[in-house]
C-alpha cells in the first residue's frame, strides 16, 4: 500500500491562475512545485497524525455526501444549480462525487490501523487553501488501483490471514503482521473491482444531443484536480460544431479539440472560452459551467486569523467546507457578413464566426457546523454574500 508522507465576484481560483504562469498540462509525475504554495513559499504538505485520520475522512466523506445531497433533494434545501432548468448537469456532478466519496472510503481501509501505530504510512493532506489529501495520495490512489489483482494474489486468503492471527495470539505474540495484511487484503479488494474511479483528470466522450441549421449541439463533461493548489474543478459544458465537419466531435477518439481542453481547462473562465472558440473554427462553446469543490478548512489546516476565530467557535466540530459554482454563456454570435472577407477566412483556416459572452456569474456556498450557520447568517468569513447550510451533529443539513 504505497504512500507519500457573491455573486459578481470573481473566481479566487482564477484569479491565482492569472497570477501564476504555471504550465497547466496535466503530467503524470509527481510535479514537484505541488509541494510548495505558489504564495508563500511553505511546504504544501502535512501528514496527520495517526490518531486524526478517522475523524478526517469520516467528515470530509459525511460533507461531501451532503453535498450531493443538496443537488438530488433540491427541494428540500431551497437549492436550485446554477442554469439547471436549461441545462442539469446534477446527475453528472453527483456521479463525480460518488467517485470522490469512493476515494475516501478507500483511504479509510488503506489507513485504517494507522491510529494504533501499526501502518508505517500515513495519510498526507494540503494545509494551505485546501485540506484535501494531497495530490501524491490521489496519484497513489491511481496505481493502488492498477496493480489490486496483483497485490491481492501476493496476499494469503483472509481465512488464513485469521488462522494465523489466532496461532500468534496463542503463542503469546501479537498478530501484528496478520493485522497489516488483511488490512492491505480489505483495502485492494474494496478497489479491485471499481471501474471508474476519481483521478487527476477525466474528460467523458462528447454527448450529441441536438442538431438544428447544419449545428451540432454537443454536451461534454469534464473535471480535473489542480495539482497547484489540491482542489478539484468539475465543468460541464455545450458546444456547437458544424454538421458538415469532417472531424466530428462524438465520433473520433481524441480529437484535437479535447486535448486543447485538457490542456487549457485550468485557465481563466474568460481566457478558456475565448481560447476554446478560436481554436477550431467549426466548434464553438455556447455555455461553460463549472463546481470547485473546496477548500476545506479545520483545526489541521494553515488558516487565516478569520477563519481561525470562526472554527474555535465550534471546538466539537471544527471545519468549513466552500462550494463555488461559476459560469459564463454565449449571449450572441457574430457571423462574417463579408463575402471576400469570408472566402479569406475559409482558405487560412479562420473562423467566420465568434461568439460574444456574457460577464461571468460566480456563486458561493459553504457547509459549516450549524453554530457557524448563525453565527454567517447569508455572508462568509470575508462578508461576500453565500447560501450557508449548517450541519448538525446528528448529520442533518439544515437551510
Amino acid at each position: 500500500m504505497s504512500t507519500n508522507n457573491n455573486n459578481g465576484n470573481s473566481n479566487d481560483t482564477d484569479t491565482r491562475d492569472e497570477e501564476k504562469n504555471v504550465n497547466s498540462s496535466a503530467n503524470p509525475d509527481i510535479n514537484l512545485a505541488n509541494f510548495f504554495n505558489l504564495k508563500t513559499g511553505e511546504v504544501n504538505v502535512k501528514s496527520l497524525r495517526p490518531e486524526d485520520i478517522s475523524n478526517y475522512i469520516n467528515r470530509i466523506t459525511l460533507i461531501i455526501s451532503k453535498l450531493k445531497d443538496l443537488f438530488y433533494n433540491s427541494s428540500t434545501y431551497s437549492f436550485k444549480a446554477p442554469l439547471e432548468d436549461s441545462f442539469d448537469t446534477k446527475k453528472d456532478f453527483c456521479a463525480f462525487l460518488d467517485e470522490l466519496i469512493f476515494f475516501f472510503n478507500a483511504l479509510k481501509r488503506k489507513f485504517v490501523l494507522q491510529h494504533k501505530g501499526l501502518n508505517a504510512t500515513s495519510l498526507s493532506i494540503d494545509p494551505t487553501e485546501s485540506g484535501f489529501p494531497h495530490f501524491t495520495d490521489l496519484w497513489n490512489f491511481k496505481k493502488d488501483h492498477e496493480s489490486a489483482a496483483a497485490q491481492l494474489s501476493a496476499l494469503q486468503p483472509p481465512e488464513e490471514i485469521i488462522k494465523s492471527a489466532v496461532e500468534s495470539v496463542f503463542h503469546g505474540e501479537f498478530p501484528i503482521r496478520e493485522q497489516l495484511s488483511y488490512a492491505k487484503y480489505n483495502y485492494f479488494s474494496y478497489i479491485k473491482d471499481k471501474k471508474s474511479i476519481i483521478s487527476e483528470y477525466k474528460i467523458n466522450r462528447p454527448e450529441l444531443i441536438g442538431e438544428k441549421d447544419g449545428q451540432k449541439l454537443y454536451k461534454i463533461i469534464l473535471y480535473g484536480f489542480d495539482e497547484r493548489y489540491n482542489i478539484f474543478h468539475f465543468y460541464s459544458m455545450l458546444l456547437t460544431q458544424d454538421s458538415g465537419a469532417l472531424k466530428l466531435l462524438h465520433q473520433r477518439e481524441g480529437h484535437p479539440f479535447l486535448n486543447e481542453i485538457r490542456d487549457y481547462y485550468k485557465q481563466d473562465l474568460f481566457r478558456l472560452a475565448h481560447h476554446l472558440d478560436n481554436f477550431d473554427r467549426e466548434i464553438h462553446p455556447k455555455l461553460i459551467l463549472k463546481y470547485t469543490i473546496g477548500p476545506y478548512y479545520s483545526p489541521d489546516t494553515l488558516n487565516e486569523e478569520n477563519i481561525d476565530k470562526l472554527i474555535a467557535m465550534e471546538p466539537k466540530n471544527p471545519f468549513i467546507f466552500k462550494f463555488q459554482a461559476s459560469g459564463l454563456v454565449s449571449i450572441k454570435t457574430i457571423k462574417e457578413s463579408s463575402v471576400l472577407k469570408s472566402f479569406y477566412n475559409n482558405l487560412f483556416g479562420y473562423a467566420n464566426s465568434r461568439e460574444i459572452f456574457s460577464d461571468k456569474f460566480v456563486y458561493n456556498y459553504m457547509i459549516v457546523p450549524f453554530k457557524l450557520k448563525q453565527f454567517l447568517r447569508d455572508k462568509d468569513e470575508a462578508g461576500k454574500p453565500a447560501k450557508i447550510y449548517g450541519l448538525l451533529e446528528g448529520g442533518e443539513l439544515i437551510e
